[in-house]
């Protein structure tokens, strides 16, 4: 059930996707535009997404939930970054920088939603907060190769920090948000899976098929960030004494999903390879139609 609900979706988002590439392909939608919205994703939609995840009743389960996806993020994170120094180290930073963060974000909310529901969206967001932090460290490090571009001051700025900070405020103080607000935020949240995968369209638009499929580089990549690092993830996962099934298919997700988005932003402002960039997000994207339901149909197995 849980996988055909899981294909269903991923079907969907990939339907959104081909319409965001014909629009870009009809100069509907251009690169401004891609660009605003992206902006608008980052800074306003996902940081929405988490406060709202987070307007839910303190209880003792859902901390306990809250510490164990914690720890199970923490723990993907640390392999991820691990398992990409020891292919790639400092000789390849982009493939380094792919194939350590995943797209939880962009895509891990929506599949979350879908499969799990909004109570799932409340555990997965601390994934997304720790997506970021490890970005803008190690991510940053690693593409630079100078701890002087770590800024603290950068990452406390963060929407998506900041929004963690105010939904856990939210979650653990008996504050009641107005109906109206939720109302709202509700609206804005709905927009995440839409505008998440007209800007994916947008990004393979801009590819031709001979470069895209033709680059050698970006394929080891992706089997890491797919296959390679999922797998001893779910090692991992199997010998953490955590069994809430919930949180686990949560963190599952996240762990996943294809190479994440921001590695385009990233290569654009530290002047790295940026067209590699986005391959590596497009054909990981592409592939994860596949690999994602056999990777939850063997975690239902091993789990």
């Amino acid at each position: 059930m849980l996988v055909s609900i899981l294909i269903r979706q991923i079907i969907i988002m990939a339907l959104l996707a081909g319409t965001g590439l014909v629009l870009s392909k009809k100069g509907l939608l251009s690169a401004q535009g891609t660009k605003d919205l992206g902006a608008i994703l980052l800074k306003l939609i996902i940081p929405c997404v988490v406060i709202k995840s987070y307007m839910v009743d303190c209880t003792a389960e859902r901390m306990a939930g809250l510490a164990a996806s914690t720890v199970l993020a923490f723990t993907a994170y640390i392999l991820a970054m691990g398992i990409s120094w020891l292919v790639y180290g400092k000789r390849h930073t982009i493939e380094n920088f792919a194939a350590s963060f995943c797209n939880a974000g962009f895509i891990g909310i929506p599949l979350v939603q879908a499969v799990v529901g909004s109570e799932g969206v409340f555990y997965i967001a601390i994934s997304v907060a720790l997506l970021n932090f490890f970005q803008w460290t190690y991510g940053v490090y690693i593409i630079t190769d100078s701890r002087d571009a770590i800024s603290l001051k950068t990452i406390a700025k963060n929407p998506v920090v900041i929004a963690l900070i105010i939904g856990l405020v939210l979650f653990f103080a008996p504050i009641q948000v107005p109906e109206i607000i939720s109302s709202t935020l509700g609206y804005i949240t709905g927009m995440n899976t839409p505008i998440a995968m007209l800007l994916m369209g947008t990004y393979m638009a801009r590819l031709s098929p001979d470069k895209f499929f033709a680059n050698s580089k970006a394929y080891l990549c992706v089997l890491l960030r797919l296959v390679v690092i999922p797998a001893v993830i779910l090692l991992a996962y199997r010998l953490l004494p955590i069994n809430d099934e919930q949180v686990l298919m949560t963190a599952w997700l996240a762990a996943i999903t294809p190479v994440g988005v921001n590695i385009c932003v990233f290569a654009q402002q530290y002047d790295c390879d940026y067209e590699l960039s986005v391959i590596t997000v497009c054909l990981s994207t592409i592939l994860s139609v596949v690999t994602i339901p056999v990777m939850f149909m063997a975690a239902q197995a091993v789990l």
